[in-house]
């Protein structure tokens, strides 16, 4: 049913015998975690190189799971590392919804591509007809954006056995310690929480359970609630009623974390019909422009995002592709993060893409990799 939201309060109790406190009466697993969340990730090869030129001609079509400021930057990444190697991509645009998932892969399998890559998490399981067909028409298809890092590779991932080749990873349950690590760091252990979840996908459970397990071991005087939107919601303006109806059951909410940064909106629209934009801070996920925007701001109750590199994901999501393409083996393909904060925020290099930080390492990595020139 649309609109239903799923709320429970979550008192969180004892720590582990194993924690030990550092400055401020943070425990140090947690700033210990900070301080590596905030620094800038390692790239690393993949797999081994391979020969993008002979690539040249190859046709991918794209399905994102929707038209987010997100999904739109990768996009952006995967054209440019197509570009580069001569292949022609066409991105399907949608408004999220698994019928228009249908419609894309209908179109997808008339227009015969090379590969069929459902990008930045259309779910694979709601589409098992149509993959199945693109499979029978001697299409592969890839997922990317959508499995957990510890999840299993194909065949054995949900979704994947009737013709998922391949897949592109990311680490949501690190991703979702993160969030609560920059938390419990930033309130000294006892902040009012409001987490903003999506009911529905599938990596979105471990993530919520990662949340109250890490709030649960490290900050006991910490008072946690969770609700939940559906997808369908994302699209729609105004604020989400499930946030609104939070921050009047609980005034004393201090920080709200909209899991994903497609949730900002909507979270964002009910602390500021509720007049508490001053007391309110916020942290999400994704890294789109417009959260890191905020955070810059200094004035948005947005001040923290965990933030991936849209370009560098982009490249990881078309290093699989290129190897399905060319006929060799898929590879463990998982894309990384970055906290960003005031503390770092200014390594971003500024608007309005907000799109350094990551160094350049995975750049000409990947370039190198395909033995094509580096991007300028």
């Amino acid at each position: 049913m649309a609109g239903l939201t799923l709320v429970f309060s979550v008192a969180c109790g004892g720590s582990s015998s194993t924690t030990t406190t550092g400055g401020g009466g943070v425990p140090s697993q947690v700033t210990a975690n900070i301080a590596k969340f905030t620094a800038i990730p390692v790239w690393q090869a993949p797999g081994p190189p391979i020969d993008a030129t002979k690539l040249r001609g190859k046709k991918i079509f794209t399905i994102p799971i929707a038209e987010t400021p997100f999904t739109q930057a990768v996009e952006a990444g995967e054209q440019a590392a197509a570009n580069a190697a001569g292949v022609k991509i066409t991105f399907f645009p949608n408004q999220g919804s698994p019928a228009a998932w249908v419609q894309g892969m209908q179109t997808a399998i008339s227009q015969k591509p090379d590969l069929i890559n459902l990008d930045t998490a259309p779910d694979p399981r709601s589409l098992q007809p149509q993959i199945a067909a693109a499979k029978a028409a001697g299409i592969p298809v890839m997922v990317t954006h959508f499995y957990d890092a510890n999840m299993p590779d194909p065949p054995a991932c949900d979704g994947c056995a009737p013709g998922v080749t391949g897949v592109v990873k990311v680490p949501f349950t690190i991703v979702a310690q993160a969030q609560a690590d920059w938390v419990i760091n930033a309130s000294k252990g006892k902040a009012d929480v409001l987490i903003v979840s999506i009911s529905g996908l599938l990596p979105v459970p471990p993530m919520e359970t990662q949340m109250m397990n890490e709030y649960h071991q490290y900050c006991p005087a910490c008072k946690v609630k969770l609700v939940e939107v559906t997808l369908a919601q994302i699209g729609q303006a105004g604020p989400f009623s499930q946030v609104s109806t939070a921050l009047v059951q609980d005034p004393n909410i201090d920080y709200v974390n909209p899991m994903f940064d497609a949730l900002i909106p909507g979270s964002l629209g009910a602390v500021q019909a509720a007049g508490k934009a001053n007391k309110v801070k916020m942290i999400s996920f994704n890294g789109s422009s417009f959260a890191l925007q905020d955070v810059a701001s200094g004035s948005s109750p947005v001040v923290a995002d965990v933030a991936e590199p849209d370009t560098w994901v982009g490249y990881a999501n078309m290093d699989q592709a290129f190897r399905i393409l060319g006929g060799g083996p898929t590879v463990s393909e998982v894309t990384p993060f970055r906290i960003f904060d005031q503390s770092n925020i200014s390594e971003t290099g500024g608007g309005p893409a907000y799109s350094g930080g990551y160094g350049n390492a995975y750049a000409t990595g990947f370039f190198k990799l395909w033995g094509l020139p580096a991007p300028q």
